[in-house]
């Protein structure tokens, strides 16, 4: 088959996908799972018709519009492409780096003129000496500097390097994901649940919200197999003290250890030992009124999408970041990344 990509045509080989043809032409796209999971590949078919499998997970909004994942698509015909959002690169630097646990880094990095996105969003980082890129959520409102939670991954090329990084140069592009408030809906309640450094994004979220002078309820949970994997917890204190329509639930399937997050324990703050779906869907919303956010590992986000959906939530109101590592391929492709937090 056929692909044409701007400016050239070029014929992919037996069993090639879109997106491994534009790369062995020496082009490249965003990428970084290739399974399908963090849709960042997306291109769409001006012309040609797309295979049905390209466009799984997609919303149907996408699909109408012909966009499909490079990574799935294998063509029964030709194709011609063209490139989705804006390929431009913003530079910034590491402005600050410090432990908001001892295996989480909040980097706050200078926000470039120009670089428009919504808190709970993701960007791609790019280490400028060599290239080498991941992304992570931001957690920060629009207007400051950007705050991002980077998990301290064991032999991690960029989140080691980040913890010695303050003024390093880097570059960005983004922003990705549909994690973002919607101002329309002030009264709507508001249901956000993530493990890890997936509680980044949801942060975005929160923040927007109650700047936003959301009135709705808002319920944020954060799960971790271990109390010190539920950090930021005075902070979360604190936005509860602020804003009665908050509340905030820690979930923990080893309880040992979390004396020290109950402490100021109050009915809008707790810390239970069970796992985050069980608290989930044990707290008796009215779920087709809710509008969700799931953020974290890919099998947990997977699992909490299906149960909110089955609970009664619609689909246009489940919003997720499923975050994925990455694989060894992908370090052959400069500027490839995905939510990685």
């Amino acid at each position: 088959m056929a692909i044409h990509f701007e400016g050239s045509r070029f014929e992919l080989l037996p069993g090639e996908t879109v997106l491994e043809g534009i790369e062995r032409q020496g082009a490249s796209l965003p990428a970084f799972c290739r399974r399908g999971v963090c849709q960042i590949c997306v291109v769409r078919a001006k012309r040609g018709a797309v295979p049905a499998a390209a466009q799984n997970g997609l919303k149907d909004g996408l699909r109408l519009q012909s966009v499909f994942l490079a990574c799935q698509c294998r063509p029964t015909e030709d194709l011609e492409l063209e490139r989705m959002g804006s390929a431009a690169k913003y530079a910034s630097r590491v402005e600050r780096v410090e432990p908001l646990s001892p295996g989480v880094l909040r980097v706050v990095l200078a926000a470039p003129s120009g670089f428009s996105f919504r808190a709970g969003q993701f960007l791609q980082l790019e280490r400028a000496s060599d290239g080498l890129t991941r992304a992570y959520s931001i957690a920060s409102l629009p207007g400051a500097a950007l705050e991002l939670h980077v998990a301290l991954l064991p032999g991690g090329a960029l989140s080691g390097w980040l913890a010695g990084a303050t003024g390093a140069h880097v570059s960005l592009s983004g922003p990705f994901g549909e994690c973002f408030y919607l101002p329309e809906e002030p009264e709507r309640p508001l249901c956000l649940a993530g493990s890890g450094t997936g509680l980044a994004p949801l942060i975005g979220v929160v923040r927007a919200a109650l700047a936003a002078g959301h009135r709705g309820p808002i319920r944020l949970y954060h799960g971790s197999p271990r109390s010190e994997g539920l950090y930021f917890w005075a902070e979360l204190q604190a936005l509860v003290r602020q804003h009665p329509q908050l509340r905030v639930v820690g979930s923990l399937l080893d309880g040992s250890g979390g004396a020290g997050l109950a402490s100021g324990e109050t009915e809008r703050c707790q810390v239970r030992v069970a796992a985050l779906d069980e608290l989930l869907l044990g707290d008796g919303a009215l779920w087709s009124e809710e509008r969700v956010y799931l953020c974290g590992n890919d099998e947990l986000v997977r699992k909490l999408q299906k149960k909110v959906y089955l609970a009664g939530v619609p689909l246009a109101r489940i919003h997720a970041d499923r975050f994925v590592a990455p694989g060894a391929s992908v370090a052959r492709v400069p500027g490839s990344a995905a939510p990685c937090n």
